[in-house]
């Protein structure tokens, strides 16, 4: 399903024979750096962006080519770049810095890890049946509550959320499913709250929307201070999801939106990154006809992210010709 980096140095010399071998020396007509994007579910926003980052870059590149693909979340994504089963992923600052440094769910110091460019912030969405009594993250004791699948960004941040409101683990039914799994629990009542770290207006919570009386929960002041307090810095900015986003959703929502990555290892060469972000920057417009979650990489938020690794040598020079200024990374 993964697609491995061709022609760099050493590793593409042996491809290259490996290939000459399987399909004659007519398929090296015309070199071609290929790599595997590992993503998010396949019904999150984060999936949806790589297509339109891969459609834009491979449109218009004949000597480049992107293959995104679904992944269980952002440590998986970690353990696929570390192994070289992706050359691009989608990462969270809060785990790239835990990643990075060796720290929490991380055996070893990923030193390797750069930055390529941050994209938009995943938003933390709790939702549950309209009828359920429970107004606040801290009434789910008890409760049956989705946690997104083991490794993924929501089984961390909402995590995170329940225990500032004094909901630990063990004290609600946990069910680490998916998206998909978590929208038809909701539907057929199954579940008593969904929650996930994805884009405003994502496809799959908008059909939930329309399918089910169903609310958001807000997260108050206090728990988001806690919630900072438990990670690294810039790792999570308030954000407020605007009313009227979703179906019957009448209020604004007040939550935090994770800022996500895309991340690469240190030996993609320069070339492939300068084409990465100056072709899909420069066809923002037909990016957004493919999703208008691209929406989200405004010059702002690129400036105002806070970079969790070191960068690609030849990403913030790419992003500054583009025209979008960056934070220096800071130990």
């Amino acid at each position: 399903m993964t697609m491995r980096l061709k022609k760099t140095g050493l590793r593409a010399s042996l491809l290259g024979l490996a290939t000459v071998a399987a399909l004659g020396g007519a398929a090296l007509a015309q070199d071609r750096t290929e790599l595997g994007f590992a993503t998010s579910s396949s019904g999150g926003t984060g999936y949806m962006y790589a297509v339109a980052v891969a459609t834009v870059v491979n449109e218009d590149s004949p000597d480049l080519k992107i293959t995104p693909f679904p992944s269980a979340g952002v440590v998986e994504n970690d353990r696929l770049l570390r192994g070289d089963e992706a050359q691009l992923i989608l990462h969270t600052g809060g785990q790239a810095y835990s990643s990075y440094r060796g720290e929490g769910k991380y055996p070893s110091a990923f030193t390797d890890l750069r930055a390529i460019m941050p994209i938009y912030a995943s938003l933390v969405q709790m939702i549950v049946p309209k009828e359920l009594e429970s107004k606040t993250p801290g009434e789910l004791k008890g409760k049956r509550v989705g946690l997104g699948e083991p490794g993924s960004s929501a089984n961390t941040y909402v995590r995170q959320v329940l225990k500032a409101e004094g909901v630990n683990d063990g004290d609600y039914d946990a069910r680490p499913n998916s998206l998909t799994e978590q929208v038809a629990g909701v539907r057929d009542g199954n579940l008593d709250a969904l929650t996930t770290v994805m884009g405003s207006g994502a496809p799959a919570l908008q059909d939930l929307a329309t399918s089910r009386n169903v609310r958001w929960l807000s997260v108050s002041p206090e728990t988001l201070t806690a919630v900072m307090g438990m990670n690294p810095p810039g790792a999570v900015v308030p954000v407020t999801i605007p009313a009227g986003t979703y179906a019957q959703q009448d209020d604004n929502v007040q939550t935090f939106g994770v800022p996500i990555w895309i991340m690469a290892r240190a030996d993609l060469p320069d070339a492939a990154v300068t084409q990465i972000i100056t072709r899909f920057l420069g066809n923002m417009d037909r990016a957004r006809e493919v999703h208008p979650i691209v929406n989200g990489t405004t010059k702002d938020f690129v400036a105002g992210a806070t970079p969790p690794v070191q960068w690609h040598p030849a990403a913030a020079a790419a992003l500054s010709e583009m025209g979008y200024s960056t934070l220096p990374f800071s130990q």
